[in-house]
């Protein structure tokens, strides 16, 4: 999964075709064999050269295997999907595997290229238009079932517990939408103001897939969080003396991995924040 995503960001950017043509040296184009093929450990074995023309192969190679292992690792653990299988937790566990591997592509292109593609954004908008959609209507849909079937359950449909559920859910979404747009706003404020030298088009549809992914309130922890991260990696690289103050410094990167952090543990890093004051 980890090679194919790297080739694929890789091959959006050239525009070459994600399904014809075997992988090759991005140096000889020489197709590569089973034996090259095999994730981190060929990269380790041929000692990140080409076994062919011997020239030096990029480290965005392993480190898109090991990324890719590791978000799919969380994605199950996230989802429960091993813990149960009911439908829910399929949906949701196929919902971050879809979108982690979006994630990845938008990673790759712009720490490599310093692009973001539209087609690879608009997947990703529309994945989790449909994802998060679908994923409620499937609670309050098995919410209702099992209330309908259990003597207690039919009690509470009679009183409204259902309808409160049904409210509440309504109610976070329009939260989430909002909180989406006003970040999008604000990306797009920032692009006209430093016209397109502090953040790039791209990264304007970047914070309206946070925004709508990580829902509210953590969709604003994740773009604090991107910030923060994008923040000490530029100042320790000017203060190693390996970027200047003028140098691009492809912003993607950090919003993602803010993103994904605050997935994982944005309710803690919500409580800790609260129990400061």
């Amino acid at each position: 999964m980890g090679s194919f995503l790297n080739l694929v960001s890789d091959r959006l950017i050239k525009g070459e075709s994600i399904i014809i043509g075997r992988s090759h040296c991005d140096f000889c184009k020489k197709p590569l064999r089973i034996k090259n093929l095999i994730p981190v450990f060929s990269f380790l074995v041929q000692k990140a050269r080409c076994s062919f023309c011997k020239k030096k192969l990029s480290w965005f190679y392993p480190f898109s295997e090991i990324l890719t292992g590791l978000l799919l690792v969380a994605a199950v653990n996230y989802s429960g999907v091993f813990v149960s299988h009911n439908i829910r937790n399929i949906w949701d566990f196929a919902f971050l595997a879809v979108i982690f591997a979006s994630f990845i592509i938008m990673f790759l292109t712009d720490a490599k290229y310093s692009l973001l593609c539209d087609s690879v954004s608009n997947l990703g908008i529309g994945a989790i238009i449909i994802f998060v959609l679908g994923g409620q209507a499937i609670y309050l849909l098995s919410l209702y079932q099992k209330l309908a079937i259990d003597s207690m359950g039919i009690y509470l449909l009679k009183v409204g517990y259902w309808n409160l559920q049904l409210s509440s859910t309504l109610q976070s979404l329009a939260y989430t939408i909002v909180s989406a747009l006003v970040i999008t706003l604000f990306f797009y404020l920032l692009v006209k103001l430093t016209k397109g030298k502090g953040m790039g088009e791209g990264d304007i549809k970047l914070g309206l897939i946070i925004g709508l992914f990580n829902g509210f309130p953590y969709n604003f922890i994740a773009i604090f969080l991107g910030f923060l991260y994008g923040s000490i990696y530029s100042l320790t690289a000017v203060a190693l003396r390996k970027k200047t103050l003028k140098d691009h410094v492809p912003f993607g990167p950090f919003l993602l991995l803010g993103s994904v952090t605050a997935l994982l543990w944005g309710g803690i890093i919500l409580n800790w924040y609260v129990d400061l004051f």
